[in-house]
């Protein structure tokens, strides 16, 4: 059954989820700060034990995308434990669209966008008594945003479009591992048996989001074909996290038509486009998962509360998911932060 002390806390949804689907999903209270009443997307989101930490994060707090807005970015690191929220302490710095590594211990956040500048600032944060403590670790070797991050065996790697880096737990010197077959941005990687997998992602030169899945052997470092993204689509704004049970999980993500076509939109498309309602947008509202042993994608089946873009996923003490923010369309955030338990 789902872990008491989250369940406790949450409001029931399966009923709002498909009845032939494998997951379930409660609703967490939603953070307790005005700033982040209209939800963030792309935060900073782990486990440190059995508390979740949510940190970072940009929305619209005052006018919307629609309406001119400005994007604020934070620096909060908000923990949630015994049923309740509470404010654990600040980074150095607002950041956002940033990697989270689960580590012994605490939590790794590499790269992000500081206000507007992408940093190449990587960071341990691990919790006393509920307060955060922040620990500098070395940087990344180039600046790193909107990057796919995975860690297996004691090993974090980090892929974007300036390449594949990786470090090893405890030491955190970051090296190059190789380049990638092209410049990705917002993929999801998986590191798994030796291989890191590497799906969806836009190519801000071809203006594509291919569908196309890669893979690196990590001991010959050449790349090879993977199974691609499933029904042909992109995993563009969709996040993974990996599973107790050692599969690959993502969460989210846009269509890959309508993205497409957005990318290529003139400045008079722009309010016609944002104009939309959320559903028109067609957010991925299934639940993908990625066995590394037979490489294959299967289906844990769909929810309505997970059609986002830029959640905060990660894995959670029950074997199942937690789901933090992300966009429900472009400039507009959800406050929700769910508990997916896998049947």
């Amino acid at each position: 059954m789902c872990s008491k002390l989250f369940m406790a806390a949450g409001i029931a949804l399966a009923a709002s989820c498909a009845s032939m689907n494998t997951i379930e999903t409660t609703q967490l209270p939603p953070i307790p700060d005005a700033a982040y009443a209209k939800g963030v997307s792309a935060p900073f989101c782990g486990v440190i034990g059995e508390t979740l930490v949510v940190a970072g994060g940009a929305n619209f707090p005052g006018k919307s995308l629609l309406e001119g807005g400005a994007k604020r970015v934070y620096a909060d690191i908000w923990a949630f434990s015994d049923g309740r929220w509470s404010h654990a302490g600040v980074l150095p710095d607002s950041t956002a669209y940033g990697a989270t590594f689960q580590v012994p211990g605490g939590l790794v956040f590499a790269g992000g966008n500081i206000c507007g500048s992408t940093t190449d600032k990587v960071y341990k944060v691990s919790l006393s008594d509920g307060n955060a403590i922040v620990t500098p670790l070395p940087a990344l070797p180039v600046p790193m945003e909107q990057c796919g991050w995975s860690s297996n065996e004691g090993i974090l790697f980090l892929a974007g479009r300036e390449g594949v880096f990786c470090c090893r737990e405890g030491e955190y010197v970051w090296k190059k591992l190789a380049d990638i077959p092209e410049p990705l941005l917002q993929p999801v990687a998986f590191a798994s048996g030796g291989k890191l997998f590497l799906w969806g992602g836009f190519n801000p030169q071809t203006l594509l989001a291919p569908p196309d899945g890669h893979c690196l052997n990590l001991e010959t470092l050449g790349w090879e074909s993977a199974p691609a993204v499933p029904d042909g689509g992109t995993f563009v704004g969709a996040t993974g996290a990996t599973l107790p049970d050692g599969r690959l999980a993502v969460v989210g993500g846009v269509n890959r038509a309508i993205f497409e076509r957005a990318l290529r939109n003139t400045p008079e498309d722009r309010i016609p486009y944002l104009s939309k309602e959320p559903a028109e947008y067609k957010f991925r509202s299934e639940v993908f998962v990625f066995g590394s042993q037979k490489l294959e994608w299967s289906s844990l089946g769909t929810c309505p509360e997970t059609a986002l873009a830029g959640p905060g996923v990660a894995a959670s003490p029950d074997g199942g998911l937690f789901v933090a923010g992300g966009e429900l369309k472009p400039g507009v955030r959800s406050p929700m932060i769910l508990n997916i338990f896998i049947k």
